[in-house]
């Protein structure tokens, strides 16, 4: 696998000074800002300065938003964005698929050279040759970039709040942020991949996110006994279904796929597909796999204390943790280390790896979470993947989320 982009030494050597924090009496030596400090108007912003520009009224007024617009946000509810000022923020809330507005990247709405600059304002997100893999993993999964892909901006370019938001099937990114923002990107993300079909072949072939969950799983091959029967959970995964039938079924298939109808499978399966919106107020249910709210600095997280590990164990997790901050420029990957350092460090965090859903029934993982108090990164590797990333200085970051 790649190592991150920049220097190598001393990258590792922030990641470990962010990441574990006090762990082992490593401490940073500077104090580390608050994630809205990376102002939105830097010049690696100037596409998003470019496009804004660009747009038309008519354009403006279709995909341009004020810093708070709220909505009363459904799943299927066209268009998302009519306002209602006791919904929530529409800047903040993610999903795995949707278009935040309804006029697509690939339609006339907009030009050529507008494409382009989105293009570009993604290029300010994602390290080199990530945009790139983006566009392949939308041919893969929907069809040529553009067709099922949208945005929306918010805020204005000549202030601190700009943020431009793009969506569409397994696609939530940010560029820009507020000048209070919370939350590392400005907000929740979401990627995900499915190469080789909804149901993937074991082993995830050409799917550009696997290598991350071969990292974890290297981190859950050296725990001893004791450690992994904490760190494997054996029920309940967040999965699209709460429903123990479906979801027996759907695990079954996964772990023996010989002879499975999966057009009989997925017809079933989508009988009972939980699209519940994650809103503030809403009784928790861990089962459902868009809950990725923040449990806080008292939260019961899920598998095994990161703390509690060796120190073997621990370089592994930093290397995992590496290989999750890869696809980012390093603005954004900062920002998440921040992040982790503010909440206590990743030894704050717990990893937990799920047995349910074992694809080919080999042992290796398909699905793993690390969490923390303002933490979340949770790796849905079946089916096929699906990535939730929420990371925050501040527990309390405003959040919502849908299943697609």
């Amino acid at each position: 696998m790649n190592k991150l982009i920049h220097s190598q030494s001393s990258r590792r050597d922030f990641i470990k000074t962010s990441a574990f924090g006090a762990l082992g009496g490593v401490i940073a030596a500077h104090a580390a800002p608050a994630v809205g400090a990376v102002k939105p108007r830097s010049d690696s912003h100037e596409p998003m300065r470019e496009l804004y520009s660009s747009f038309s009224a008519a354009q403006r007024t279709a995909v341009c938003f004020d810093w708070d617009h709220k909505v009363d946000i459904k799943y299927g509810r066209k268009p998302l964005y009519m306002p209602d000022p006791q919904g929530v923020l529409l800047r903040a809330h993610m999903a795995n698929a949707w278009l935040i507005t309804p006029q697509l990247l690939g339609s006339e709405f907009y030009t050529d050279k507008q494409r382009a600059l989105v293009l570009e304002i993604m290029k300010t997100v994602l390290a080199p040759g990530w945009t790139e893999k983006f566009q392949q993993q939308a041919q893969d999964d929907y069809g040529p970039w553009g067709d099922d892909q949208a945005l929306a901006f918010f805020g204005a370019p000549d202030s601190d709040n700009f943020e431009c938001v793009v969506t569409g099937f397994h696609l939530t990114l940010r560029a820009g942020s507020g000048s209070n923002t919370p939350s590392a990107f400005g907000g929740g993300i979401s990627h995900g991949h499915q190469p080789t079909g909804f149901y993937e072949k074991t082993g995830h072939p050409r799917n550009i996110w696997w290598y991350q969950s071969l990292l974890a799983n290297k981190v859950y091959a050296l725990l001893d006994e004791k450690q992994r029967a904490k760190a494997l959970i054996k029920g309940n995964t967040p999965f699209v279904s709460s429903d123990p039938e479906a979801v027996a079924h759907v695990d079954q298939a996964m772990r023996h796929p010989e002879g499975v109808n999966f057009t009989k499978l997925h017809s079933e399966l989508t009988k009972h597909i939980d699209r519940t919106v994650i809103r503030p107020g809403l009784e928790r249910d861990d089962r459902r796999e868009s809950e990725i709210r923040f449990r806080g600095p008292k939260g019961d997280f899920p598998g095994l204390p990161i703390a509690t590990m060796g120190r073997e164990q621990q370089d592994a997790v930093l290397k995992t943790l590496e290989g999750l901050l890869e696809p980012y420029q390093s603005e954004y990957r900062d920002q998440v280390l921040r992040c982790l350092k503010k909440q206590g460090g990743i030894e704050a965090c717990s990893m937990a790896f799920y047995e349910q859903f074992d694809m080919g029934a080999d042992s290796e993982w398909d699905i793993w979470r690390i969490e923390g108090p303002s933490f979340v990164w949770y790796f849905r590797g079946a089916p096929h993947v699906h990535i939730w990333i929420h990371a925050a200085d501040d527990a309390n970051a405003p959040f919502s989320s849908y299943f697609g």
